[in-house]
């Protein structure tokens, strides 16, 4: 990261506020439609990153990691919910969990079109000489590493940084919204036994870095690098369909 051109840098941060304050304002804005008026009351449906962040995980932790040489790790302040307010507690729960990622994704696809709408108007376009005839148009696919155009970046990184969060979220391990899925599929008996794991959940963030930079957490880049990958073949194909004869 202290590499990046600096309006690349600040391109990254401005994504990833966005997309941190887009997942929990997500899940503020659907608790409050299902009936808990918690978070909204709290101010947390807004896209303001002061109120969606955390001391320890979104700053204190990720930088300590940075400058340790590891995988930055973090997330925002986790969105206050009252399940009494539900007409059915552990369904709507669910609901509320599942809105974080699927607001991701949502975002993911904005930024998709924002990059299509580019290169329809001719960004990011360059020529190839051709000496027997007019040149090619040329189209770095958005997947490519060696662009230095922070506008193209930051797109590049809206796509790939909300197919990241959203994927990484729907693990299903406490206090991540994957967890929530399970505790909605347990029977009646067990959901109390489950939800009271996120007690621990300062020691299931530790659990989670120790899995982060470990052999076990390779299946999860694996999987979420080839969900990369079908993404930008998605958008490259479509981007090349509009690209500026």
């Amino acid at each position: 990261m202290s590499d990046l051109p600096l309006p690349s840098l600040i391109g990254l941060i401005a994504v990833l506020l966005l997309s941190l304050s887009w997942h929990e304002a997500a899940h503020a804005w659907v608790a409050d439609r299902l009936g808990d008026p918690t978070a909204r009351s709290l101010g947390r449906v807004t896209l303001n990153p002061i109120k969606h962040m955390d001391l320890f995980l979104s700053v204190l932790l990720p930088a300590a990691l940075i400058l340790a040489g590891f995988t930055p790790f973090g997330g925002g302040k986790p969105v206050p919910i009252d399940q009494r307010n539900f007409k059915h507690p552990s369904r709507d729960f669910m609901l509320v969990a599942v809105a974080g990622p699927l607001s991701n994704l949502l975002l993911s696809g904005v930024f998709s079109l924002l990059y299509l709408l580019c290169v329809w108007r001719g960004a990011f376009v360059t020529s190839i000489d051709n000496p027997y005839g007019p040149a090619t148009p040329y189209l770095p696919s958005i997947l490519d590493e060696a662009s230095t155009d922070p506008w193209r970046f930051m797109l590049q990184m809206g796509l790939l940084v909300n197919i990241t969060l959203a994927l990484f979220n729907l693990l299903p391990i406490p206090p991540l919204d994957g967890s929530r899925i399970v505790g909605w599929l347990l029977p009646r008996p067990l959901k109390p036994f489950w939800y009271r794991i996120d007690r621990f959940a300062f020691l299931m963030v530790i659990g989670l870095l120790l899995l982060l930079h470990s052999d076990a957490s390779r299946p999860i880049f694996q999987f979420i690098q080839s969900a990369w990958l079908e993404a930008g073949d998605v958008v490259d194909n479509l981007a090349w369909k509009l690209t500026p004869a």
